[in-house]
């Protein structure tokens, strides 16, 4: 079972670092994963909400999407700090037809946001982008 430590990770702008994240990400495929390495994963995402590692944060995305169980740790991660890309991965799901993860409505949770107080700005305007044009879920 991987065990996936990312607390190093501490710039998105360190070449190095990216590297070894790609790396980092790489080396889950194929791996047995527990919600530990989704977590740190989803951490990154957290970090450095504005930010797309150059590149390397599509890699992290398409490894969630591929890992089963992702979807709970999602959710709890655009609660906590609503960013690009834990709102784009609740994007993509509304858009393959997932409305819904245990209880919760995507819809809901993405109105909470823009409407939110405690998310930032740019999050708030991602989240009023993602709703129906009615402008309410």
């Amino acid at each position: 079972m991987a065990t996936l430590d990312l607390s190093w990770f501490d710039s998105p702008e360190d070449e190095f670092q990216l590297q070894r994240l790609d790396e980092s990400i790489s080396y889950l495929s194929g791996r047995d994963t527990d919600r530990r390495d989704i977590e740190a994963l989803l951490a990154i995402f957290e970090r450095f909400p504005e930010h797309d590692g150059f590149g390397v944060f599509w890699a992290i995305l398409h490894c969630l999407e591929r890992l089963p169980g992702y979807e709970p740790a999602l959710l709890e991660s655009v609660r906590r700090t609503p960013g690009n890309f834990n709102l784009l991965m609740i994007k993509r799901m509304l858009n393959s037809g997932i409305t819904q993860s245990g209880d919760q409505s995507l819809a809901e949770l993405i109105q909470e946001i823009a409407d939110s107080h405690h998310a930032g700005e740019r999050a708030r305007q991602i989240a009023k982008r993602l709703l129906p044009p009615s402008g309410k879920a």
